[in-house]
């Protein structure tokens, strides 16, 4: 019985650093992301000399970027709800 226990133990502290591993990866490749399109913009600023031209794609490289944290607002929202619910079902 206590092996049994241990080995849970062990597994729940398995997967704890494997999700802290994925969020951590996660965050870094939307930094990345996040960096990549604030150079793209910077980029179009530079060498499109035409205002509407680069207006445009100012407006469409923002518009990547609200959907990528809209995008990730909304997983990270429904992961808290299904943790929550597991954590409700082990608990009863």
């Amino acid at each position: 019985m206590n092996n049994r226990k241990q080995s849970t133990e062990h597994d729940e502290s398995t997967e704890e650093n494997l999700v802290q591993d994925l969020k951590e990866s996660l965050k870094d490749t939307i930094d990345e992301t996040k960096d990549i399109l604030d150079e793209l913009e910077q980029t179009v600023e530079t060498t499109i000399k035409d205002k509407s031209m680069s207006d445009a794609t100012k407006k469409i490289v923002d518009s990547i970027g609200s959907e990528i944290k809209n995008s990730i607002a909304e997983e990270s929202q429904k992961n808290i709800n299904t943790t929550k619910a597991i954590n409700n079902f082990e608990e009863e």
